[in-house]
């Protein structure tokens, strides 16, 4: 909340910021312009597929991500990079999906060109950590790279504080990274915090069976009651996989045959894709299905991604967006 805000006695939500544009599909190129830009907090690309793990917790345990290598078309990339420059785009770019970004070093080519085309722009991106040294800590650091979250995966389905405190602290000292331990909770996460010469770094290992997701079904995570919460996630989430689909959030993934009709938008390379993907007829459907305190339909009937307490706060601003 702002000081402003305070000083107004105004209540600020996490809603605040949705409009009537949100809800209207093909509006004209200036206006979707400038409401992805007062609304993506986070563009979100998968530039390959490959992943060496198979986790029970993800939706890779039933997908084939280990066989073979594709990778995101180069020119469909740095469009998508020079669309988000024409806004001057500043806010979060993180380089994850489905695979492990870190498993073939074309990332490090990937980040060097989008710190260039977005110089303002923090780039991110999520690591199991296996591949991860010293040294590709400095490539990284140098490619632009300037946060990074490394997770920390227990050996078997029954999480343990213990296993999870032995983890950490063994790839705390193999990589050699001055962190802070910043949250604790019994039998649900373990998180250590620092700064690597600007570089912000969470290293972290946390029990999906209470804070996982389903990912849309795909995975055995059981969730007790329906999912009424509203979601903000096509609203200011921008999601690209490696084969050019946008999806609506990260738990949809474009290679998953039950999830193939969600995709929003399949981008061919033409200027100005990702904006018209943002406020194409389906993204509007999908902001219009879960704007509201209701039974969410499938595939996010049984999600438990960021819900929202329904506050009356939060009820005043959503009640003249319910449809």
């Amino acid at each position: 909340m702002s000081i402003n805000s305070l000083k107004q006695g105004l209540v600020v939500t996490p809603f605040d910021f949705v409009e009537q544009r949100h809800f209207i599909s093909d509006i004209e190129l200036q206006q979707s312009m400038r409401l992805f830009k007062k609304s993506i907090c986070m563009v979100e690309i998968e530039v390959f597929s490959f992943c060496n793990r198979k986790c029970w917790f993800c939706s890779n345990s039933r997908i084939d991500r280990r066989s073979k290598n594709y990778y995101m078309d180069e020119d469909c990339y740095l469009r998508v990079l020079g669309d988000l420059a024409k806004i001057e785009y500043e806010k979060k770019v993180s380089f994850s999906r489905y695979n492990e970004p870190l498993a073939d070093k074309i990332i490090l080519t990937r980040l060097s060109q989008a710190s260039k085309i977005l110089p303002q722009a923090q780039l991110h991106l999520n690591t199991n950590g296996d591949h991860l040294s010293c040294e590709y800590l400095n490539e990284l650091h140098c490619a632009g790279l300037r946060s990074l979250n490394i997770q920390v995966y227990l050996t078997s389905k029954t999480y343990s504080d213990e296993e999870a405190y032995a983890l950490c602290d063994r790839k705390i000292h193999r990589l050699n990274i001055p962190l802070t331990l910043a949250r604790y909770e019994t039998d649900s996460w373990l998180e250590y915090v620092g700064d690597l010469s600007g570089m912000k770094v969470r290293l972290y290992a946390r029990n999906f069976s209470v804070n996982g997701t389903d990912r849309g079904g795909l995975v055995d995570i059981k969730y007790e009651g329906a999912r009424t919460s509203p979601c903000l996630s096509p609203f200011y989430h921008f999601y690209v996989d490696y084969n050019g689909s946008i999806m609506p959030c990260c738990n949809l993934r474009s290679d998953a045959p039950e999830h193939k009709d969600f995709v929003l938008y399949k981008l061919t390379g033409e200027e100005n894709e990702i904006y018209k993907a943002y406020t194409s007829s389906k993204a509007v459907t999908w902001r219009r299905s879960l704007i509201c305190f209701e039974k969410k339909k499938y595939p996010c009937e049984s999600c438990r991604f960021k819900k929202h307490p329904a506050t009356p706060e939060i009820m005043g601003v959503l009640n003249k967006w319910c449809f």
